[in-house]
């Protein structure tokens, strides 16, 4: 009888576990579609947490807090992305036919050379049958396609997730609202002790704090100010290539200067030496070097991300995800580091506290 008993209450407790493993699993299929969304939600919750709580603070109202700060964060996100949509649905074209035509004008004025170091360096390697007017053109058309596909994917994404604001909302007003109630309900799951579990939250908000104001921030006022200094020395497409210059500059090693460099030959070559020395300056003195300055202010004593970690994180982040890969992929890296951080360093003092204790 007592064996029977047992037996029944194994059954009844693998049965439990097979529902349940059941439920999560559908729980997952219907939330799968809004993952982004979601993780964009908590992500920004956390970026916007001291806004919300200067709102929470001069209100004294959570709920019209939460509602300031929803509004708040995507006035912040949408109009930018819309402008940069709008305006990159005329310019994208034109960038790329301006790639292809420099391009072209450049291999002409090389083939024309006589009588110089360039004439002789083209002449004693032969590069005029490398060069040809036929392959300068094919690798110019398929930089012109690179340009127009990629950019057009962006644009694309950048409407995708605007349609999806409308989910957006709903998710930030309940985590600006119910915000810390969810995280200390969710800390109760976490088989850890408390002050560890502690510990693991302000790690993973250091880490993606960390990211955001050392990478995408930093990288996106390097793109503001490239976009501005080509509209300033007018210059076609600064919108498109100031993108441009911001997506490089999330990636270690390359930068900005992939953009502003060849500008600056290329006016360098067609006379216009002013242009070229301003943008030249520009570019390494203020562009590309503001990094270095703006970096240890944004991120201060945030936990930072190796440049590697972050280089694969973008890059995974972008094919995986889309555009927002951008932000979700050195997201997800950081939450994986906070994790391996935390549980590190809890079985490192575990290791050493005294058998018994």
């Amino acid at each position: 009888m007592s064996a029977l008993s047992s037996q029944a209450r194994l059954n009844r407790w693998v049965a439990l576990l097979a529902v349940t493993a059941l439920t999560i699993y559908l729980s997952w299929k219907v939330l799968e579609p809004f993952v982004e969304v979601l993780v964009l939600g908590i992500s920004l919750a956390v970026i916007f947490q001291p806004v919300h709580k200067w709102f929470v603070r001069k209100t004294r109202r959570p709920v019209l807090a939460a509602f300031l700060s929803t509004v708040f964060t995507l006035i912040v996100l949408v109009v930018p992305f819309t402008f940069v949509s709008i305006t990159m649905v005329g310019e994208v074209p034109a960038a790329a036919a301006e790639v292809r035509g420099a391009i072209l004008d450049v291999q002409e004025k090389w083939n024309a050379e006589s009588g110089n170091w360039l004439a002789d360096l083209r002449d004693r390697w032969e590069l005029s049958k490398v060069l040809t007017k036929e392959k300068v053109s094919e690798m110019t058309d398929t930089v012109s396609k690179f340009i127009v596909n990629n950019a057009f994917s962006v644009v694309g994404g950048i409407m995708g997730f605007l349609l999806n604001f409308i989910f957006l909302l709903f998710v930030l007003f309940f985590l600006f609202r119910d915000g810390q109630k969810l995280g200390e309900r969710t800390a109760g799951f976490i088989p850890l002790p408390h002050e560890q579990t502690m510990k693991l939250f302000r790690r993973l908000e250091e880490v993606l704090g960390g990211c955001v104001y050392g990478v995408l921030m930093v990288a996106a006022i390097q793109g503001l100010l490239g976009g501005l200094t080509f509209w300033a020395l007018g210059l076609k497409s600064p919108v498109t290539w100031g993108l441009v210059m911001t997506l490089l500059c999330t990636l270690p090693i390359v930068g900005a200067w992939l953009v502003w460099l060849p500008a600056a030959v290329y006016l360098a070559i067609h006379g216009d030496y002013t242009k070229a020395i301003i943008l030249a300056v520009v570019g390494q003195f203020l562009i590309s070097s503001i990094d270095g300055v703006l970096r240890p202010i944004l991120v201060g004593q945030r936990a930072k991300l190796h440049e590697l970690v972050i280089f694969f994180s973008v890059l995974g982040g972008l094919k995986y995800f889309g555009l927002l890969g951008i932000l979700l992929g050195p997201i997800v890296m950081s939450l994986a580091y906070g994790l391996i951080t935390v549980l590190w360093q809890a079985q490192k003092e575990q290791s050493l506290t005294p058998e018994g204790k």
